[in-house]
């Protein structure tokens, strides 16, 4: 009998006769062969690499991770569901990119009024892209033991369902599962530091400009919904304050005569023709004595903005 090697193959003759193809696994006992398997699938998972991720020494103690991962979904689940509903996908970057939307106050204003000052705050609708890509993808290594699902929803249809995806990989081997678990878990990890990037920029920067004006100015802040329209706008509401200044004209609202609004210009001055009165969505926080024209503008993202605003607001105090 002889034997030579052909790749992975072993070809056995016997007595010259051409022999039957027998590959090195067959040689093996089923559950040598199931064992040997399984170290291969373990190995390629250890060497599975996770983007924008810090890298720490991995824990491959099975019970320690499993418990770790479902703490990391959960917080995971919850802070999607509070952005979603800022969320807009965009067509053609779908899993990759994603638009946020919020309203926040951003900026404080004191302006002359009647015979006293406004200090108000306008909300302003700003959006911001982020990327999802952590959401939408598998690290390569473990998308190819199990197929992945996708979410239900229409916004959240273009995420992996890691859920899911985590009861499926429970039934592996603990050989293989003590080296897929790490990996998983890191990766859960850093759609979480995505999710809290959009998280903070969402709601948490706004919540603390909030609660700043709430602690100032005693006051509960309203905060419109998306159906509100911010900006300048031709004033359809007529139920302003006398004192309201129009935004096109720089007049008062009582200056503006008829029941259309129009600015109170003479006719034969054609740029005011068509202008009507026009006002801009804010919620008054103090009136304040004082007099004189002016108006000064307070950025709330900025400490040394807030210092300013304070002690602007002891001056008028003692005015």
């Amino acid at each position: 009998m002889s034997k030579r090697k052909r790749d992975d193959v072993t070809v056995t003759s016997v007595d010259g006769e051409e022999g039957e193809l027998v590959t090195h696994d067959d040689l093996l006992e089923p559950q040598e062969h199931l064992s040997k398997e399984r170290e291969l699938v373990a190995e390629g998972v250890k060497k599975t690499q996770v983007e924008d991720c810090k890298h720490s020494p991995a824990n491959y103690d099975i019970d320690h991770n499993i418990r770790e991962i479902r703490a990391i979904m959960k917080m995971n689940a919850e802070i999607l569901d509070r952005c979603v509903k800022f969320m807009t996908i965009i067509d053609n970057r779908v899993g990759e990119l994603c638009l946020f939307n919020r309203i926040a106050y951003e900026v404080v204003t004191a302006r002359a009024w009647g015979n006293g000052t406004q200090v108000i705050t306008h909300p302003i609708r700003t959006t911001k892209e982020f990327n999802i890509i952590p959401l939408s993808s598998m690290p390569k290594g473990l998308d190819g033991i199990f197929v992945s699902s996708n979410m239900t929803g229409e916004k959240l249809n273009q995420f992996i369902d890691f859920e899911a995806f985590f009861k499926k990989c429970l039934i592996l081997h603990e050989t293989v599962l003590e080296q897929f678990l790490p990996i998983l878990k890191e990766h859960l990890m850093s759609i979480q530091v995505c999710l809290g990037e959009i998280d903070s920029w969402v709601i948490q920067e706004p919540q603390k400009n909030i609660s700043f004006l709430e602690d100032t100015f005693f006051k509960q802040m309203e905060m419109p919904d998306n159906n509100v329209t911010l900006g300048r706008h031709k004033c359809s509401c007529k139920t302003h304050d006398p004192n309201e200044i129009c935004l096109s004209c720089g007049k008062k609202y009582c200056d503006h005569y008829d029941s259309s609004h129009r600015c109170n210009e003479r006719y034969h001055s054609h740029s005011y023709r068509n202008k009507y009165f026009q006002c801009e969505y804010y919620q008054l926080l103090k009136l304040c004595n004082g007099n004189g024209e002016y108006k000064s503008t307070f950025d709330l993202t900025n400490e040394k903005e807030r210092m300013r605003l304070r002690k602007f607001l002891e001056y008028m105090a003692f005015d």
